[in-house]
């Protein structure tokens, strides 16, 4: 069985009643490096066709983010929500206590303080940057090196790339994904074949590939 590596926190906290530890999503990546992100409610069925477990929810509001919660788990796949592109949502504690309670797996997020809470309830931790710069390229690096994550989503996915030798100058084993104005299946080929643990893509059309 597959364990969180660096997972002290989590083989300590399922000792004492706390959080189990997760498979790391470095396994899922490796069975399926195309992620779909969802972006409409009604694409919902076409995502969870797809061969990966892991489900990015970039939609929801408090009406409807449960039941496209539910049919995802229903679907045996894990529902990883990206917290910042919630309406009615604050990010904050609650909404992530909210959000395990109605099946997601794990958090998305710009803000380090949902992450870190994700973190400590036994969620996924999926810290979400933007590589715009090198300044930006130097905040991300520190970031990591304070704020333990499980993976790094990396927004354009054709720059994430650059960031590579610096995570991994850091000892850090944790995947890498780029997401962002991908638009075709070479374009996924080429990041793979540079380094990247995943792409993550709102294009169905790259689901089923």
């Amino acid at each position: 069985m597959h364990v969180l590596q660096g997972g002290a926190m989590g083989e300590t906290g399922a000792r004492n009643g706390g959080p189990a530890p997760l498979t790391p999503l470095c396994v899922f990546c490796e069975e399926t490096p195309i992620i779909p992100a969802i972006r409409k409610p009604e694409c919902v069925r076409q995502a969870i066709a797809s061969r990966g477990k892991l489900v990015y929810l970039l939609t929801g509001d408090p009406e409807n983010v449960e039941s496209m919660i539910r049919e995802i788990v229903s679907a045996e796949k894990i529902p990883i929500v990206n917290l910042d592109l919630l309406n009615g949502f604050s990010r904050d504690k609650y909404a992530v206590n909210y959000l395990k309670r109605v099946g997601a797996r794990g958090v998305i997020s710009t803000h380090l303080d949902p992450l870190r809470h994700a973190l400590a309830i036994g969620l996924y931790a999926i810290q979400r940057s933007f590589l715009l710069d090198s300044g930006a390229m130097e905040t991300i690096t520190n970031q990591l090196k304070n704020s333990p994550v499980h993976a790094l989503e990396i927004l354009p996915a054709l720059v994430a790339p650059k960031l590579l030798d610096r995570v991994r100058a850091l000892g850090l084993d944790l995947p890498v994904v780029g997401g962002g104005l991908i638009q075709t299946m070479k374009e996924v080929e080429a990041l793979l074949a540079q380094g990247l643990s995943a792409v993550s893509t709102s294009n169905p059309e790259l689901w089923l590939k």
